[in-house]
């Protein structure tokens, strides 16, 4: 059929689902993959704001604000939801992720109003840092591999719709 052509390239959907297959080149919006995208310019946030002077700090902080409320809040009101019912087993898990995003807001909130060169913010700053990495990496390691292996693509695919209209409704409300 393809004659002296190789035939396109097939590779794997970044969302990692054994069935899930693309022609290279073209977008993949999974929400597995929207979900770790933004985890990693989360991560590239928090690299500056590591060794950030304290004048710099509140611009990170608003960053990371625009960056992880908006994907908390679509998370707990697409995702969660959608694993849950998907892979009953990670119930748990997804429960303690809950928690760890009210936790992590409620730090943001604390080091917003505070005053960067205060006693005790650079130790805030690191303690959020380090409990938001520990819950992407629960996350990435053990609850989304689970739920990419139960769910199918158009569920994948709609959830990855769903995902950011969530996070632009919510980011909206931040700005508003």
């Amino acid at each position: 059929m393809w004659g002296d052509m190789a035939p396109p390239s097939r590779t794997r959907c970044r969302d990692g689902h054994p069935g899930a297959r693309r022609l290279k080149g073209f977008p993949v919006s999974g929400v597995i993959t929207l979900i770790k995208d933004d985890h990693a310019k989360l991560e590239a946030v928090f690299k500056k704001l590591e060794s950030a002077e304290p004048d710099q700090i509140p611009q990170l902080l608003q960053q990371v604000t625009e960056l992880l409320v908006p994907h908390s809040k679509a998370e707990e009101e697409v995702v969660y939801p959608a694993i849950k019912s998907t892979v009953p087993d990670e119930g748990s898990d997804v429960d303690d992720g809950l928690a760890e995003h009210h936790h992590v807001e409620a730090t943001l909130k604390k080091l917003r109003a505070s005053d960067p060169e205060a006693p005790g913010v650079d130790g805030l700053i690191a303690a959020m840092i380090g409990e938001v990495r520990h819950h992407v990496e629960e996350e990435e390691d053990q609850i989304l591999p689970a739920f990419a292996k139960a769910a199918n693509n158009q569920q994948l695919s709609d959830l990855g719709e769903q995902f950011t209209a969530a996070k632009e409704r919510h980011l909206a409300q931040l700005e508003g």
